[in-house]
């Protein structure tokens, strides 16, 4: 969850270049081409965050509407299928949610916004259909209102991501919030608690943590059987580093099994009725 390995920018020039063949007399000119890869520059130095100035700079209005058609091309079908496919490989779950089986290329800068940017691999983000659908489609003004750059923002130093449990009458609940740590700052904070309001997270986390709980039943009954609730929670904390070592630290699934294993009561038998196995 969170971040991305930056994908290859080595074919953004013959990417346009086969969007818009040369000599042809139709779509943008090749001095245009040069001024979108200074835009594209601008991107990169700017870490993706949005700025207005974009919006108009440079290109005219005739050939930013050409970009923005031509993310039709970035399809399994047509011109740049293959940039489509290199993208979706680079990811096994949505960066989003942590979940999500990846189906869509969001748009990190959305492209009615930014059109300049439609076909750009930085901007083209691989997530799920419900995370796509969620993000809000106009850009924050708000700087603590940006949306984490699953490829530009680095958030792997920093353990932020937290579950809070409380068990009622055997029911789970679990609430997920980001805890500032040393080093982060109010910004970067606020950015990761939009982030799990934008994407409706804990919402969509309660599914999960069913069906992951019960891919666990083996294992908590196992544990207890033999050492009881000190050996369910070893178990936990051994699961929670095998799955920070896979996922990294901010997996939902990680800050989930390191919650239960600070639970007394969930670690001692009660995860019976949690999960509804005695």
């Amino acid at each position: 969850m969170w971040n991305l390995k930056r994908p290859s920018l080595t074919s953004i020039r013959s990417d346009l270049d086969a969007l818009f063949p040369e000599g042809t007399g139709a779509g943008i000119s090749d001095d245009d081409k040069l001024k979108v890869l200074e835009l594209y520059d601008e991107y990169k130095e700017a870490m993706g965050e949005p700025n207005p100035v974009w919006k108009t700079k440079l290109l005219s209005n005739e050939s930013r509407d050409l970009l923005l058609t031509a993310y039709g091309e970035v399809s399994d079908k047509g011109e740049l299928s293959l940039l489509r496919a290199a993208l979706k490989k680079g990811a096994k779950k949505c960066p989003y949610c942590g979940f999500g089986e990846i189906r869509d290329l969001d748009h990190h800068l959305p492209k009615k916004h930014y059109k300049c940017f439609s076909v750009f691999a930085l901007n083209l983000v691989p997530s799920c259909s419900k995370c796509n659908g969620h993000k809000p489609r106009t850009p924050p003004s708000a700087r603590e209102k940006y949306h984490i750059h699953a490829y530009l923002d680095d958030v792997s130093d920093f353990n932020f991501l937290v579950a809070d449990i409380e068990i009622s009458d055997g029911a789970l609940s679990v609430i997920f919030s980001i805890e500032k740590r040393k080093g982060m700052s109010n910004e970067l904070t606020n950015r990761l608690r939009q982030h799990l309001t934008d994407f409706k997270l804990n919402e969509r986390y309660i599914a999960q943590i069913t069906n992951y709980l019960e891919s666990q039943e083996t294992g908590l009954d196992d544990n207890f059987r033999l050492g009881g609730a000190s050996e369910v929670r070893a178990y936990l904390l051994r699961t929670a580093d095998s799955i920070a070592r896979t996922n990294g630290a901010n997996d939902w699934r990680g800050a989930l099994v390191v919650a239960l294993a600070e639970s007394d009561e969930f670690c001692d038998g009660g995860f019976y009725e949690v999960l509804g196995f005695t």
